[in-house]
């Protein structure tokens, strides 16, 4: 039987008898379980990195991403030290979508809303007549009072 080099789950590096610079290997796995672990991203619409990423910083890749990004469509982007690192999701796994509000669950072949998951979005009336914005109508344009 083969020794594993990585975990089944979250592809974090194992220390193999003999090895030199262990504490590399078990480092390169704690980044990796810190961005991993309770998966919370700034958002799945980006398909080029963000320019001044903060440390730890999570993202999904969206698809048709260039740069950095390029031929890491859906994968979660983390931003460290040490650049970017990406761990290709497995079926099951779970993100919170920050600019969205939401959680979604990695499918087969992509990511999905969890069905239940937004936080719910405030009406509100705005006054002199102006539109109410609610959860239907989340980009509404109102008169402006000047």
């Amino acid at each position: 039987m083969a020794m594993l080099e990585r975990t089944p789950q979250l592809g974090l590096p194992l220390l193999v008898p003999g090895q030199g610079q262990k504490d590399v290997t078990h480092n390169e796995a704690l980044l990796a379980l810190d961005a991993l672990a309770q998966l919370g991203v700034g958002s799945r619409q980006l398909g080029v990195a963000p320019s001044d990423p903060t440390e730890g910083g999570s993202w999904i890749v969206a698809d048709g991403a260039s740069g950095a990004w390029e031929g890491r469509d859906g994968q979660i982007a983390t931003w460290t030290q040490g650049g970017w690192r990406f761990a290709a999701p497995m079926p099951g796994w779970l993100a919170w979508v920050a600019d969205e509000g939401l959680r979604v669950e990695r499918g087969a072949a992509s990511w999905r809303i969890v069905p239940g998951s937004s936080a719910p979005v405030p009406s509100v009336a705005l006054p002199n007549g102006g539109a109410v914005v609610d959860a239907e109508l989340r980009s509404c344009v109102a008169q402006l009072l000047l």
